[in-house]
């Protein structure tokens, strides 16, 4: 039965160019856009079905062989929403904040950087002993993404209540919803939804949010009005083609994923090309580089609740002031320290964090939601300081953190440890040959002989993936090579 359609007449632009307005469809928008922020979502807009020229580039991309051995990306659904859901008409995308508020990895990177220089020269024959850190504990990065619990669970649960919600706003509506893992170039639509522009490093950028935020996509059969596309707003500024160590992004706006490191510690599952063994440094699962050290992830502070702005498809911004400012390094390194971009406390975002009692009592299941798990990921996030170096556990400390942990710490892990520790959380998608093969790398890289027996036992693991990048690591550490 057809829908009787309702219009009125836009005054100021109706005047101008008689234009008539249909109100249903942007009623229909609205409503969504308001329960997609209620449900708690960051932000939300709708897309047309218009998607085409992205979905091409991203057929080109394939094709340039940039995807590397991600071959579902080669899914002919993904070129056209029709084959996934044929009545559909709209694309509602939303977007979850996961940054947790704790430095980024080149503020810590920095900071040893500092402390060893403190240790040298003049300046570091008068500094005290506690300012000297000539042996700092090596560490490893996971990805923020990847702190807390799987991101999969959590926006799967809030899409769903979402879902529901527009079925049931009409009869007869249809959807289908994905998170990361269907058919779909969530990025092409969320773009033309509103909620940010494709950056220059690849990753969807919010003018007044920043980029740590996760995507999800609900198609359906409703007719909605669309958003407009977010302005690009990069601007001159290449300094995440600058910072990336292994030349990933081979142009503005292109990525071979192929040399990213979070491909290389994650979607690829064989041996790592030693072309960029060393300039995977101490990444063990992911990358944050190219998001570190983007000046829009450095604005002034924001925060991601509040009343609700339904027409921008945002939650609200606090506290915020975005100058327009023509971008130098130093305005950057600035920004950086500031790190100012919007954050979360939601507990399920913040670092696992786990003592050596939890380890003993088995409380080290990320789905284990009881109050002690709750309280110590809040409080961890909570934690406030005027530096960054106060938030970083130091050598001594019995908690293990996925923030910015002990090497030696994530090396000890067993088998076991690691699906225990890991069963709801993003990180076992490594699975744990991955995750061997990346710490030999990581302990490759760090120069330091206390991993020599570690690598040495490691150098005669039964998978021969393992073997090859302990052994890998061996001779760098050592000159050595096993035969």
């Amino acid at each position: 039965m057809p829908v009787k359609e309702f219009r009125i007449r836009a005054p100021d632009f109706a005047r101008k160019h008689s234009h008539w307005v249909n109100i249903k469809p942007l009623a229909a928008m609205l409503n969504v856009k308001r329960r997609a922020l209620e449900i708690g979502f960051d932000l939300a807009g709708v897309a047309p079905l218009a998607a085409w020229k992205d979905l091409e580039f991203s057929r080109r991309w394939l094709a340039r062989g940039f995807g590397g051995e991600m071959r579902y990306l080669s899914n002919p659904k993904r070129c056209d929403p029709r084959r996934i859901l044929p009545s559909v008409q709209s694309v509602v995308c939303v977007g979850l904040i996961y940054n947790a508020p704790l430095p980024y990895s080149e503020e810590v990177k920095n900071q040893k950087s500092e402390g060893r220089s403190r240790g040298s020269g003049e300046r570091g024959r008068a500094a005290t002993t506690e300012t000297r850190t000539p042996n700092p504990e090596p560490r490893g990065w996971i990805s923020r993404y990847a702190w807390g619990q799987d991101y999969h669970e959590i926006m799967r649960a809030k899409l769903e209540t979402l879902r529901a919600e527009i079925e049931k706003s009409a009869p007869g509506v249809e959807t289908r919803a994905f998170v990361d893992t269907g058919p779909i170039v969530e990025r092409a639509f969320a773009r033309l939804s509103g909620i940010g522009w494709m950056g220059k490093n690849t990753c969807l950028i919010n003018e007044r949010k920043g980029s740590w935020f996760f995507l999800g996509v609900i198609l359906t059969n409703l007719t909605l009005g669309p958003d407009l596309p977010a302005p690009d707003r990069c601007g001159s500024c290449t300094a995440c083609l600058e910072a990336c160590p292994t030349g990933a992004l081979v142009e503005p706006y292109v990525m071979d994923a192929s040399r990213c490191i979070s491909y290389l510690n994650i979607e690829l599952k064989g041996s790592i090309p030693e072309e960029f063994r060393t300039l995977m440094g101490n990444n063990i699962f992911g990358c944050d580089i190219c998001q570190d050290v983007c000046p829009w992830n450095g604005r002034p502070s924001s925060v991601v609740h509040g009343p609700l702005s339904v027409v921008s498809g945002q939650s609200p911004v606090v506290n915020r002031q975005a100058p327009e400012f023509e971008y130098s390094p130093r305005l950057r390194s600035i920004e950086l320290r500031q790190r100012r971009a919007a954050t979360t406390t939601a507990a399920e975002f913040q670092p696992l964090t786990l003592t050596a009692e939890d380890a003993q009592r088995g409380n080290w299941k990320m789905g284990n939601r009881d109050s002690k798990f709750e309280t110590r990921n809040s409080a961890f996030a909570n934690r406030q300081s005027s530096s960054p170096e106060s938030r970083v556990p130091g050598p001594e400390s019995r908690v293990f953190s996925l923030f910015n942990p002990s090497l030696e710490t994530l090396a000890s892990l067993s088998q076991d440890d690691f699906r225990r520790i890991f069963a709801h959380s993003p990180i076992k998608r490594a699975k744990y040959r991955g995750w061997l093969r990346n710490l030999c790398v990581a302990m490759g890289n760090s120069g330091d002989a206390r991993f020599v027996p570690k690598l040495e036992e490691l150098a005669a693991h039964p998978d021969p993936l393992v073997r090859e990048h302990a052994a890998w690591a061996l001779e760098r550490l050592t000159g050595i090579g096993i035969g």
